[in-house]
């Protein structure tokens, strides 16, 4: 694993997210945060902690290609039922250096477990990253 949890505050929120496989998929109702903390991973993966953090969504230019580059790192793709086909399914599932972390809801095709579906949720200014139950 890339990173066992991401911490950090952007105020007036914190957050704190933990991660129990090498795939999370994290999903939530509208208005959660998800884009939000999407937002707040473009500026962290700034840092010398977090520099492993490569992120992807529908701006993203030849996503496959890009995808394929990643060695080492902590992928999150936002919209990534958009964006992942089953040559990215494939990449994910075999290349065993990244983590992955992946706003989806079809999991079709991906080698996850019980602990790799998280819930984003808030609650008195504290994101965080919830077993689905």
């Amino acid at each position: 694993m890339i990173y066992k949890s991401i911490t950090f505050q952007a105020d007036p929120f914190s957050y704190n997210l933990e991660f129990d496989d090498r795939i999370t998929l994290v999903g939530g109702d509208s208005g959660t945060g998800k884009t939000v903390l999407y937002e707040m991973l473009e500026d962290i993966r700034l840092t010398d902690e977090y520099k492993a953090i490569k992120l992807f969504n529908y701006r993203s230019d030849n996503f496959g290609e890009a995808l394929k580059q990643c060695k080492n790192s902590f992928v999150v793709v936002d919209n990534a039922d958009y964006l992942i086909d089953d040559e990215a399914r494939k990449f994910i599932n075999f290349e065993l250096s990244n983590q992955y972390m992946l706003f989806l809801r079809n999991c079709d095709g991906l080698n996850v477990s019980d602990q790799s579906f998280r819930i984003l949720k808030f609650d008195n200014n504290k994101i965080t990253l919830e077993e689905e139950l």
